[in-house]
């Protein structure tokens, strides 16, 4: 291959990954946990487990985490994010067009993070 060649195909993979998914990728792994004996953990409606759960969030995604239990009110609450300041260095590759706008917003959602990688969620007995 050509030094030419070389140098497009480097280029051209460089811009197809932004720089927050490059570099913290486009999910995270999130624990969740409930301090009430037998509640059931919820994320977006689906059943995860009894008292504690591991589980994979797409940034690009919302959630929702719920705790129930019978003879108790379930509780939800909703998993913020924020914006990923590696994102910004995209801005020394292409000024931000290709890497942050395409790759990081709207293809993998990776310039924004979940705020917690852990949650304790109770459902609130009486």
């Amino acid at each position: 291959m050509t030094r030419t060649a070389l140098s497009v195909v480097l280029s051209f993979s460089v811009l197809l990954t932004g720089c927050a998914s490059m570099f913290n990728g486009s999910s995270q792994q999130v624990a969740i946990r409930s301090n009430v004996d037998g509640a059931e953990i919820y994320v977006n409606e689906a059943y995860l487990g009894k008292g504690n759960a591991v589980t994979t969030f797409k940034k690009k995604e919302n959630y929702v985490i719920s705790a129930r239990r019978e003879g108790c009110d379930s509780v939800s609450l909703p998993a913020p994010k924020s914006f990923d300041a590696t994102t910004l260095l995209g801005i020394f590759l292409d000024f931000g067009i290709i890497t942050i706008l395409v790759i990081d917003g709207v293809a993998t959602g990776a310039w924004q993070q979940f705020d917690q990688t852990s949650y304790v969620v109770d459902p609130q007995c009486t």
